[in-house]
């Protein structure tokens, strides 16, 4: 297990890809597992009053893998699915356990739009860290697909892009816009 943490610290520094992961379609099931209760965790943590969160999360992870392996499929790469999918769903897992504490921070705003009167110095960094957290994340997201697609990062970048608004528009679809988005 620890030669898999360093292969994620390392497709997280953009130094691996996820050509390094083993082949292990029981580990992808693992995490996808795994996965699905932590995002479970920050779903009824920011939409405290949805009801359907446990098919909103299904559907969301589902249509993520689901994407990918048409994508995969459509450029030929078909067999590059478990370790691509186990390298973004890990990445997923790390980069939700990491926002999960600073969540409560912004509880307050849920209830109302933040003015400066209701934004502290806390609130302020936390959001700080939560951009930049986004956009690294993007940034390793798009890392992987452009090691999976063997195409240039601006293309990984437009790829990840389009395949996140995809699925925005499928979910929008099926479950409609939730009150805390």
């Amino acid at each position: 297990m620890p030669a898999l943490l360093v292969i994620l610290r390392d497709i997280l520094f953009l130094r691996r890809g996820p050509q390094d992961l083993p082949y292990s379609p029981l580990l992808l099931a693992i995490v996808a597992a795994v996965c699905l209760l932590i995002s479970l965790w920050a779903g009824s943590i920011l939409m405290p009053k949805q009801t359907d969160t446990l098919l909103r999360v299904l559907a969301g992870l589902l249509l993520h893998l689901g994407f990918l392996y048409l994508l995969l499929n459509v450029l030929q790469h078909q067999a590059r699915f478990v370790q691509t999918a186990l390298a973004s769903l890990l990445v997923d897992v790390l980069f939700t356990a990491v926002v999960l504490p600073l969540l409560p921070i912004f509880e307050p705003f849920s209830r109302n739009s933040p003015t400066p009167d209701n934004v502290n110095g806390v609130a302020a960094i936390a959001s700080l860290l939560l951009l930049a957290l986004g956009v690294w994340r993007i940034v390793v997201d798009a890392h992987i697909l452009r090691a999976a697609l063997e195409v240039r990062l601006l293309a990984a970048l437009l790829i990840n892009t389009g395949l996140f608004f995809a699925a925005q528009v499928v979910l929008g679809a099926l479950f409609g816009v939730s009150e805390g988005s």
